[in-house]
């Protein structure tokens, strides 16, 4: 995010006080921030306009910000959302996470610590998308207008790009990658293959486009084939959690990936488990 792109911020607080100090702090720094009070408006909001960052309070009024997130996440609205949580509620943190939020800061928090957090989540933002603007493909964090039909999947579904028929009986073989070793932008494996610059890939289910957290955990391990890469790693690069105390959010995107990409998720060919340590690809 450059200076001369001023970054979009909504705030979704119901606490006027701190909300007002937020956005005076905000606007110092130079960012364009809309404040909505209670998650129904900081739904609508998300969906209306273009967001670089969400920073998002979890107890709310209307709908919570659990809610909020798993909604936006549903609708393919993948802007970077920082969640404000009460201090000593882990289960709060671990379940955001999952639901998709990117970080986290407890109440009462420092303002320079939220500041460093907001600069760093919208730097990595804005690296995914260029990623994916020298890719030629679309923005996904774009909102597009909701016209859910009365036969929609399940939201709990993935919904294939275009079905595409997977062979069980193929045994692929070596992992091939377009690209340098350690920088491989298509994998393919087996049956399967992975795009890290659309996001896309083929799946059991067809050809999906993967979330954030699942392409990145994904990339990590195909970037290190055989090698485990333990779970205190995972939850440190690609959630920047080196010291949380739960890694089930790492074992619970691993859950996605093998229901993906395993002909038989009981038993993993290509992402195995090293018992009490982590995970490792086998191509």
């Amino acid at each position: 995010m450059t200076r001369e792109a001023v970054a979009r911020i909504l705030l979704v607080e119901d606490e006027e006080a701190l909300a007002e100090g937020l956005r005076v702090n905000l606007h110092r720094k130079q960012y364009d921030v809309d404040v909505a009070g209670d998650g129904r408006t900081g739904l609508a909001s998300a969906q209306a306009r273009r967001y670089d960052l969400i920073l998002l309070d979890i107890r709310l009024p209307e709908i919570d910000g659990f809610e909020v997130c798993q909604r936006l996440r549903q609708d393919g609205n993948f802007t970077p959302i920082l969640m404000l949580t009460a201090r000593n509620q882990p289960d709060d943190v671990v379940y955001g996470l999952k639901l998709g939020a990117d970080d986290y800061v407890t109440k009462p928090f420092d303002l320079a610590e939220l500041l460093a957090r907001i600069e760093g989540l919208l730097r990595r933002h804005e690296w995914w998308r260029q990623e994916r603007e020298d890719s030629d493909v679309p923005d996904p964090d774009r909102p597009e207008p909701a016209t859910p039909a009365a036969d929609a999947p399940d939201r709990g579904e993935r919904e294939p790009v275009a079905a595409a028929p997977v062979d069980s009986d193929h045994t692929g073989g070596a992992a091939t990658a377009a690209g340098t070793a350690g920088d491989a932008r298509r994998v393919e494996f087996g049956p399967f293959w992975v795009d890290f610059r659309t996001w896309q890939a083929r799946t059991r289910q067809g050809v999906v486009e993967l979330s954030r957290k699942e392409l990145a955990v994904l990339k990590l391990l195909v970037e290190r084939p055989h090698e485990v890469v333990s779970r205190r790693e995972l939850l440190a690069e690609v959630w920047e959690l080196p010291n949380h105390p739960n890694t089930r959010v790492v074992d619970n995107v691993i859950v996605s990936l093998r229901r993906a990409f395993e002909t038989d998720a009981a038993k993993p060919r290509h992402i195995l488990s090293a018992r009490g340590v982590g995970y490792r690809f086998v191509p």
